[in-house]
C-alpha cells in the first residue's frame, strides 16, 4: 500500500471545506456540515493519525491550524465524560477510536441573566469509528461527551481556535460559569 502524503491530504481536506461552505452560499448548515464530516471521515480513519496528533502535540501545534486563526484541525481525547460546555465557534467531528454518547443542549431561556441558564437535551447520539457529527456556532454549541469505559477520541475541525475562556454548565442548578477548559472540562477529576 502506498505512503500517504498526510500534509498534502489534510490541506485538501482544508481546501475542501472552503469550497464546500463556499458552495453552500458561504452558510454554515445541515448540509454543508454533512458534506465537511463526510469528507473528513477517511482521514479519522488513517492508521497513523494518533502519531502525527502526538507528533503536532509536541510541537505546541494541532494537525493544521489556518495562520489567520481560521480552521484547525485536532484529534481530540475524551478519556471521561466532560462536563456540559461550549467551544465559541462551529465544529463537525469524525470519531476516531472507541464509543461514546454525544449530547447537544439548546438554551431555553433568553440568556439576560448572568450565570443563570435552562438547557435542553435536543440531541443524544451514540458515536462509534467512523460515525460522524457537528455543531453550530454559539449560541447553539453547547454539548457533553460521555465516553464508554478506556475514553474515545474524534477528528475535530473547527471554524476558529477553541475560546480560551468557555460556558460550562450546571444542569441541576441551572448555573453557569466562565472558565478555561484545564479548570473545568472534566468536573469529576
Amino acid at each position: 500500500m502506498p505512503e500517504i502524503d498526510t500534509d498534502g491530504a489534510i490541506r485538501a481536506f482544508i481546501s475542501d471545506a472552503h469550497s464546500i461552505v463556499a458552495q453552500h452560499g458561504g452558510q454554515v448548515n445541515d448540509a454543508s456540515l454533512a458534506d465537511i464530516a463526510h469528507r473528513m471521515k477517511e482521514i479519522s480513519r488513517w492508521k497513523n493519525l494518533e502519531a502525527l496528533a502526538d507528533a503536532a502535540r509536541e510541537r505546541g501545534e494541532r494537525l493544521y491550524s489556518e495562520p489567520d486563526g481560521g480552521f484547525q484541525l485536532m484529534l481530540a481525547h475524551f478519556p471521561a465524560t466532560t462536563a456540559v460546555h461550549t467551544h465559541g465557534a462551529w465544529g463537525v467531528m469524525a470519531a476516531h477510536q472507541g464509543k461514546e454518547w454525544y449530547r447537544q443542549y439548546v438554551r431555553e431561556d433568553d440568556g439576560s441573566a448572568e450565570g443563570e441558564a435552562r438547557l435542553k437535551l435536543v440531541r443524544e447520539v451514540r458515536i462509534e469509528p467512523g460515525d460522524i457529527g457537528w455543531w453550530y456556532s454559539p449560541p447553539d454549541d453547547i454539548h457533553q461527551q460521555v465516553p464508554d469505559e478506556g475514553g474515545a477520541s474524534e477528528l475535530i475541525m473547527m471554524s476558529e481556535p477553541p475560546a480560551s475562556e468557555r460556558l460550562y454548565f450546571d444542569l441541576d442548578h441551572h448555573t453557569y460559569i466562565r472558565d478555561t477548559p484545564a479548570a473545568r472540562h472534566y468536573p469529576a477529576r
